[in-house]
């Protein structure tokens, strides 16, 4: 007889070989940066997720589809129906771990954009929030923000670094160019990193465009804001291309006839540089997203600019990722203004009750 392990936890099947979900491999990679318990369980969190959807054939799926499952089929109220599984099947410690790993999951794919159009992370957030597991997002968001906060030092390891006089048979020099206009780029613009590599030389003028006009998620048009310091770095770069590639970043490489950056090496510029200065781990290209949009919502940007400058369909959205960070923001603001310390508290109620005894005197005489 197989042991417990071998078989999947709702249906009892014999557990599938290989990964449960499409790009897990790579999620759990992230996940578990920090602790090997938190990789295991996640895994444990998606592979339940999944057997729950086959068992009950949730949103289409079966148990004849064969693992790694596609989230295409996914869909908001499904993930929310599954989580009043877990609440009404699940110690309440499982609860938080099993929906961390789905919406982690269903957040790197966003990273990726890969995230079906039928799940709205902003709708699942605000329903999650009203079922009272607000609390554990929060903490994760604000731990997340305290990370971000250094992602200016990802820009300036770059330009840092001396820069080749020349070219070499490695192509440094130019990679050097390239690297730093692709950080300033994810900072100036706040855009998903399929956007940024999906750039032609034309949308960004050959370095000269403040605005490039983009189709982005859901095949809606937006403006990416190209500032003068990207402008100034795409530029340096460009000057120096002698390819032929309408691709705005390639790849320069010794093999790799000036292809198309992909995603997978815009990540590992920034992680290259997240590793030089010791910087929390969890940091990738998707961060500077996030750390802009915080920062200027820090800065008094109202809410639907940044959702504009984001691209977000719906200003529900912007505010739900966000609230956590700014919720704390104001009552940091309220305390360094009015907070008092113990010993100024004491003084001020010996000064009251001085006060109110010469009051007493007075009325007495």
């Amino acid at each position: 007889m197989r042991s417990k392990d071998t078989r999947l936890p709702i249906s009892d099947r014999p557990l599938p070989d290989g990964l449960t979900w499409l790009d897990e491999d790579a999620f759990l990679r992230e996940a578990g940066a920090q602790s090997l318990k938190t990789e295991s369980t996640y895994r444990s969190g998606l592979r339940l997720f999944a057997d729950w959807l086959q068992h009950y054939r949730k949103a289409g799926y079966s148990k004849s589809d064969a693992w790694p499952l596609s989230p295409s089929s996914l869909m908001t109220d499904t993930v929310l129906d599954y989580r009043n599984w877990l609440v009404a099947n699940r110690a309440r410690s499982t609860v938080t771990t099993y929906m961390a790993a789905v919406v982690g999951y269903l957040n790197f794919l966003d990273g990726y954009d890969k995230l079906p159009e039928t799940v709205q992370l902003g709708k699942l957030q605000r329903q999650m929030a009203r079922r009272q597991i607000e609390r554990n997002q929060a903490e994760i968001v604000i731990d997340l923000d305290l990370a971000r906060q250094a992602i200016p030092r990802i820009i300036d390891y770059y330009d840092a670094l001396p820069l080749p006089p020349e070219n070499d048979a490695y192509n440094r020099r130019l990679s050097l160019l390239r690297d730093r206009a692709i950080v300033k780029m994810l900072y100036s613009t706040a855009a998903r990193i399929s956007e940024v590599v999906s750039l032609n030389r034309a949308n960004v003028g050959n370095g000269r465009a403040a605005y490039a006009t983009i189709v982005g998620k859901g095949n809606k048009g937006r403006t990416l804001h190209i500032r003068s310091y990207a402008r100034d770095a795409v530029t340096a770069y460009l000057a120096e291309r002698k390819d032929s590639n309408p691709a705005l970043f390639v790849s320069h490489s010794r093999n790799s006839t000036s292809a198309r950056l992909s995603i997978t090496t815009v990540h590992k510029v920034v992680k290259r540089a997240v590793r030089a200065n010791n910087l929390h781990t969890s940091l990738s290209a998707h961060d500077f997203r996030h750390y802009r949009a915080t920062q200027l919502l820090r800065a008094g940007m109202p809410l639907e600019v940044v959702q504009e400058f984001l691209g977000h369909a719906d200003v529900t959205t912007t505010r739900n990722i966000y609230a956590p960070v700014l919720g704390v923001q104001v009552v940091t603001e309220w305390l360094d203004n009015l907070d008092v310390t113990p010993t100024e508290a004491l003084h001020d109620a010996q000064e009251n009750g001085a006060a109110d005894k010469s009051l007493l005197d007075l009325l007495d005489v």
